[in-house]
């Protein structure tokens, strides 16, 4: 199966697919509510948030493989708009409901996802970088300047990196 092919099917079950990410968050809040517990309530708010993670990162590489495929003419021409607004709904709505449950400082995943919004914000922006740069660029901008936003973006990947590792 190809990148392609899957975000095609993908697209080609979006109603069931949107109905159990509408979802999910709601009914891990209520089987927290029904099972609460010192254990149980972190682990069930952490595969909850690592779903939405998982959601997320689909979506930005969906966007980073069509920006640089066909720029965002294409993205705003053939993507679904229901299936671009679920994973930010689903990250939104779990950090809403878990932040409700337990400071999320204590759900495992929440440093994960901290990590990855880093690595993925460094990464979506060196590839448009790469895209946008011309020799011209330089004629605006100093090289040093180039090289210190360049170095401060790496670093910001870096941390998230970090993050994700220790």
């Amino acid at each position: 199966m190809t990148i392609e092919a899957f975000y095609v099917q993908l697209a080609d079950l979006r109603i069931p697919i949107a109905v159990l990410v509408f979802a999910a968050p709601w009914i891990t809040y209520l089987l927290c509510v029904a099972i609460p517990g010192k254990t149980e309530e972190p682990l069930l708010l952490s595969i909850n948030l690592g779903l939405a993670i998982a959601g997320f990162l689909l979506l930005i590489g969906y966007l980073s493989y069509a920006v640089n495929i066909g720029g965002w003419r294409l993205v705003v021409t053939t993507a679904d708009l229901l299936l671009l607004v679920l994973p930010l709904y689903h990250m939104l709505v779990s950090l809403w409901l878990s932040r409700r449950r337990l400071p999320l400082h204590l759900i495992p995943a929440f440093r994960t996802f901290q990590g990855l919004i880093m690595m993925a914000a460094a990464f979506l922006f060196l590839s448009w970088l790469g895209a946008r740069i011309r020799i011209i660029f330089f004629s605006f901008v100093p090289f040093s300047t180039f090289l210190v936003l360049l170095a401060i973006v790496v670093g910001i990947g870096y941390a998230g990196y970090r993050k994700i590792t220790d």
